[in-house]
């Protein structure tokens, strides 16, 4: 980390803490907390502090004031989590959570939902959300396969019986620019309606050293959402029916070796330009039902995801290397879920349901070299997942709670595959039970402290990137999470302090080795990852709230030998990487930040968020030091209008979001620069 980080971020906290402690006086006598938030991390309505899960949650007033825009901004800000992209929102990212951090071609280990939907495109922008809630540690139990690390769930406005809407407008440097229009409104007395659509754009941030192109990596994002929704009157009924769409044209050059990257940050060599566009389509249906004794929910979903690709493969300016990859993907997925819960004001309560899941995913690949055809690959996978899963809390005392849950998940799994003149068909199927036991102990009225033991699950599935001859299939991988936490409030609600101590036994992990164009994976694997979690928040006055958290994680391979391969797929030789850092990985992370509103309607918030040092090889020969990224946003807020200037990366800090192995070179994507601008909103 460089000196300026060391000094500027902690004076600034330093002074503002001072400032807090000035009001003391003035806080003794007035009184206001921490808000709460209703959340739905267990399927049911229950205050965040009531949760026993390690978990942040992000409300639409803190997403707007801290401006996180995207699902990078929030990782940034959430302790023990991290993202592994490569530029532009693109289908070749991953989420690292508590040391736990899945291969480029294979399942994420932490869910993405929307409204309760699972999205495969989690590169996303985040607009118009209720709220954001990210759920650490295993939550299979609950939400199955590929939830072996957490979940994280973006939850959007719902329609209300009201009218209500904005229009805003957003310009920055780099060519930024983003135009929002909401819209809700009742129909009628059983009729509301909710419109949301935003469009952004900017130039990109890196230059072709050649040419001085420096429109390579240009961003033009289209998202609409419309919900209606039917509540009868004097009828416990409700019903949502959201159509959303997502149009990404974008830019895909962002790629150097990683010497390049270390001696100019954003200068491209590539000679051909790129492109990743990207059609998401979802409609979902949920409907629900409160009774007596019994709530019911349906969440009904199908979603079509195409992606488009090209991308550089030699990434030089020199023709008589040009290597083109062009990649089509196309998944379609159909999801089905009933629940039953009982009231959560009895000491006995219960959740079950029942969910189903069809998905077909097509990959086809092909690769040119000068211009001329060098080689292709299809697959076709189709993919059914059925689960029972039941969730039961019982309240022994005034004290004790004891928790306990199970689920039955069932995959099977069908894979045509093509490569040249080689095709071959596979077929697999795996079962599993994720059970769940813990103990809740109510220590006070706002002190609980919780245990539990849990395991995670990532699903086997095929590699559609091996090369001809080789076996695309590999086995599911396993979690099993052991936590201590606490969650507390203070000082009259208005200190937060939650925590969390967690151990990770990681075995039969899913090993990628890289050797672009290919890619090779089998379950090599078998990690240790320990670490803790602390979230904190405090009212110093009615007008200034400061927060800190941060996420502590000694991630590392306990048995780990491997077979390599080189491009042609031939075996080069085993190799150990035992007691080594998983690559991608962060030792730590932290953020301090504070929320300050002065003369009624003018604010000022900013945090500092710290990424540790982090291995880019699984051999831990090639690393980033620590860096740290400051952002600030000001402005004036009432009930009509809004106005702010804001800064991302203040300081420019310079620093590499993802390297990969690529024929035993290193190759990485430099970091955000300081992106700052305006925004306006008209509200009514």
């Amino acid at each position: 980390m460089s000196s300026r980080w060391k000094k500027i971020p902690p004076v600034s906290l330093v002074a503002v803490f001072i400032s807090a402690s000035c009001y003391a006086e003035e806080a003794e006598n007035q009184v206001f907390e921490i808000e709460p938030i209703v959340v739905t991390a267990q399927k049911v309505e229950q205050g965040s502090q009531d949760v026993p899960v390690s978990l942040s949650v992000f409300s639409e007033k803190e997403l707007e004031k801290r401006n996180i825009s995207d699902t990078y901004d929030l990782v940034n800000k959430t302790p023990n989590l991290s993202m592994i992209k490569s530029g532009n929102p693109s289908d070749a990212s991953f989420l690292s959570l508590r040391g736990i951090t899945p291969t480029m071609e294979g399942s994420q280990t932490v869910l993405f939902l929307v409204d309760g939907v699972p999205y495969l495109t989690f590169d996303t922008d985040i607009f118009d959300a209720e709220r954001v809630e990210v759920l650490r540690g295993p939550q299979g139990t609950l939400y199955g396969k590929n939830a072996s690390s957490g979940v994280i769930n973006v939850i959007t406005n719902a329609p209300e019986f009201r009218k209500e809407g904005s229009v805003g407008l957003g310009v920055g440097n780099y060519g930024e620019l983003k135009t929002t229009l909401i819209s809700n409104d009742a129909i009628n007395n059983e009729l509301a309606y909710r419109a949301a659509f935003q469009f952004d754009k900017n130039d990109g941030y890196f230059t072709r050293s050649t040419d001085g192109n420096d429109e390579l990596d240009d961003v033009n994002n289209l998202n609409g959402r419309v919900k209606l929704r039917w509540s009868p009157l004097d009828s416990r009924w409700d019903m949502i029916t959201t159509i959303q769409g997502q149009k990404q044209r974008n830019g895909n050059n962002s790629f150097a070796s990683l010497s390049q990257i270390k001696s100019d940050s954003h200068k491209v060599y590539s000679d051909t330009d790129g492109y990743n566009d990207v059609d998401v389509y979802t409609g979902s249906v949920r409907v629900s039902r409160q009774g007596n004794n019994v709530d019911f929910t349906s969440t009904t979903a199908y979603t079509y995801e195409n992606k488009d690709s090209e991308q550089d493969l030699d990434y030089t300016p020199l023709p008589e290397y040009q290597t083109v990859l062009d990649m089509i993907s196309k998944q379609k997925r159909f999801t089905q879920e009933f629940r039953f819960n009982s009231k959560q004001d009895q000491p006995l309560r219960w959740l079950t349901g029942i969910y189903f899941e069809n998905e077909d995913s097509i990959n086809d690949i092909d690769y040119y070299y000068m211009g001329y055809p060098m080689g292709d690959s299809y697959s076709d996978m189709e993919s059914l997942n059925y689960a029972v899963f039941g969730n039961v809390s019982y309240l022994i005392s005034d004290q004790w709670e004891f928790v306990s849950g199970l689920r039955y998940d069932r995959s099977e799994l069908d894979f045509d595959y093509a490569s040249g003149a080689m095709s071959a068909q596979y077929t697999n199927s795996y079962t599993k039970l994720l059970p769940k036991v813990g103990v809740n102990y109510y220590a006070g009225e706002n002190v609980m402290v919780y245990t539990s033991v849990s395991e995670g699950y990532k699903s086997g599935s095929f590699n559609p990137l091996v090369p001809s001859g080789v076996a695309p299939a590999y086995d599911p991988e396993y979690t099993m999470n052991y936590e201590l936490g606490m969650k507390s409030q203070w000082l009259d609600g208005r200190l937060t302090v939650n925590g969390a101590l967690f151990w990770i036994d990681w075995k039969d992990q899913q090993v990628e080795q890289q050797q672009y164009p290919y890619s090779y994976t089998d379950n090599a694997g078998k990690t240790v990852s320990r670490g803790v979690e602390l979230d904190v928040s405090w009212m110093a006055t009615s007008d200034l709230k400061l927060f800190a958290n941060g996420g502590y994680n000694d991630a590392h391979f306990d048995d780990y030998n491997v077979s390599r391969y080189d491009g042609s797929g031939n075996y080069v030789g085993d190799y150990d990487y035992s007691d080594k850092s998983p690559a991608n990985t962060p030792g730590y992370t932290y953020t301090l930040g504070a929320d300050y509103t002065f003369m009624n309607n003018y604010f000022v918030n900013f945090d500092y968020s710290v990424i540790g040092k982090m291995y880019f090889d699984n051999e831990n020969t090639e690393s980033q030091s620590d860096f740290g990224v400051f952002n600030v946003r000001t402005g004036y807020a009432d009930s009509r209008y809004e106005a702010s200037l804001w800064a991302k990366n203040l300081f420019d800090e310079e620093y590499v979001t993802r390297a990969f192995v690529m024929n035993d070179n290193w190759y990485g994507r430099s970091g955000d620069p300081m992106t700052m601008g305006v925004d306006f909103k008209v509200k009514w």
